[in-house]
């Protein structure tokens, strides 16, 4: 658990947490490492978990009719990804595939889900720095789409 920790320390998501808070996720999270060209996920993929990137490089998009991917952006060390994990129905709104050799905390969303319910500050501060990241994405998601339909 405390190379976990430490890895949790450096994170900027995971600043405002106190030590206890971060111990509960460390005990709920693994480290899992993807090499060149191997896909995470693909959307519509039921998930377990919710990654943080630690290390390395990952593209992420969507897959339209007729095996079609549309590459939308790339994520950095530090952003939380697979987020749907956490909601009801759990299943993936994108593909994610590493593009270097590639290292995530996993963090097991139905525990993560379970301590919501247990400790509901530590539950709104999760959720709401979740929401931050959707609605970021959702602007990237935009952006890049409005891209590829000019071109």
């Amino acid at each position: 658990m405390k190379p976990i920790l430490n890895e949790l320390r450096k994170i900027r998501f995971f600043d405002d947490y106190h030590e206890k808070q971060l111990e509960t996720i460390a005990g709920m999270s693994t480290i899992k490492e993807f090499k060149v060209k191997e896909i995470l996920f693909e959307q519509y993929d039921e998930l377990s978990d919710v990654y943080i990137l630690l290390v390395g490089c990952l593209s992420l998009g969507i897959s339209l009719a007729k095996e079609k991917r549309i590459r939308l952006g790339t994520l950095e060390e530090g952003q939380l990804f697979s987020w749907s994990a956490v909601f009801s129905p759990h299943i993936s709104t994108a593909w994610v595939m590493a593009t270097c050799p590639t290292k995530v905390l996993a963090i097991d969303a139905k525990k993560l889900n379970l301590e919501f319910e247990k400790d509901c500050e530590f539950g709104f501060k999760t959720m709401s720095k979740i929401a931050q990241t959707i609605s970021h994405r959702l602007s990237d998601t935009r952006f890049q789409l409005m891209n590829q339909l000019t071109l």
